[in-house]
């Protein structure tokens, strides 16, 4: 995407949801001695792991989890500020969630995996993740959304992951929620968010991405 956006008309989204379950890391966690062996016992507890290009901790990825990931060019000398960019991303999604009647704020949450400023939240759980990653002028910027995805198994294989790699950090699977537990209309849940985000993204001007 960042490759294709640069020279791009209009700038790209691409909604994408992982086959199977695994485990995502920035990769500057490769880089540390116990990776190796972190690696393997997570693949054999049924979570393989890859690196990423952005910053943050684990998150997990696979059924369950929908991700929206947008990636515009702005001009030269335009500002950069995170918090701009940031926003490119978090207000189509709370807009997209008001479609399906959630309100969602912008808030970090002690005991989520990789939480961070820019977290999406409903009545203090994590519901969304973010991430961006600039190249030049051009952003890639990235929600990883949880939709019906068993939030325990998930967030003890993050916590199992994190441990053998030496991190304390401490999670709850209790400071994360899902869109299953917010909607009171769960058929067709991945289809409606996919539709509620297409609408939104289109509506500001951003076209699908083809990988």
């Amino acid at each position: 995407m960042l490759d294709t956006a640069v020279s791009a008309a209009a700038p790209l989204a691409l909604i994408w949801q992982a086959e199977t379950a695994g485990l995502v890391l920035p990769d500057r966690f490769t880089r540390d001695a116990p990776f190796p062996c972190a690696a393997a016992s997570s693949a054999a507890r049924g979570w393989p792991v890859v690196g990423r290009k952005t910053g943050g901790g684990i998150t997990p990825q696979g059924p369950g989890v929908l991700n929206l990931a947008l990636c515009f060019t702005v001009a030269p000398g335009a500002s950069r500020e995170i918090v701009s960019s940031y926003a490119r991303i978090v207000d189509p999604l709370k807009a997209s969630f008001e479609r399906l009647g959630i309100q969602a704020e912008a808030t970090p949450v002690q005991g989520s995996f990789c939480d961070g400023e820019y977290n999406l939240a409903v009545q203090k759980r994590k519901l969304v993740g973010t991430a961006q990653r600039w190249r030049g002028g051009t952003c890639l910027i990235h929600a990883l959304i949880l939709t019906d995805i068993d939030l325990t198994p998930a967030v003890e294989a993050v916590a199992a992951l994190s441990h053998d790699l030496g991190h304390d950090t401490v999670f709850d699977s209790s400071a994360h929620c899902r869109l299953a537990d917010l909607v009171p209309d769960k058929n067709d849940l991945t289809a409606t968010t996919v539709a509620a985000l297409s609408q939104t993204v289109s509506a500001a001007g951003y076209v699908p991405f083809a990988p």
